[in-house]
């Protein structure tokens, strides 16, 4: 498997690890739904990752959550709404990439 399915995976569980501790957080009830996806994201990276490479998988997905994290932080409490916005968006087309990547998205 490539080492880049696997960092495009990586990425994608960072960023639903992020989605799913901003809906805790802000009591949302799509927790759950953001959970499966989660779970779906982390199968798809362990049967892609690369022998050897656990370390800068495990960078890509942290990186890719501290990331989402910046930018729910921003869509939530910014007070510029044109700031809000454009982070609200953003953090949105990253998921949808990443939908889009699984069939059943």
């Amino acid at each position: 498997m490539s080492a880049d399915l696997a960092e495009t995976f990586a990425g994608c569980v960072g960023r639903f690890s992020a989605e799913l501790e901003h809906a805790w957080l802000m009591n949302e009830p799509t927790a759950d739904d953001l959970q499966g996806r989660r779970l779906t994201f982390i199968s798809l990276l362990e049967a892609s990752m690369p022998k050897g490479n656990a370390r800068d998988i495990l960078s890509v997905r942290i990186e890719s959550k501290l990331a989402h994290a910046s930018l729910l932080t921003a869509a939530t409490f910014e007070r510029n709404s044109e700031l809000s916005h454009a982070a609200k968006v953003s953090a949105a087309a990253y998921l949808s990439a990443c939908e889009m990547l699984i069939l059943d998205g």
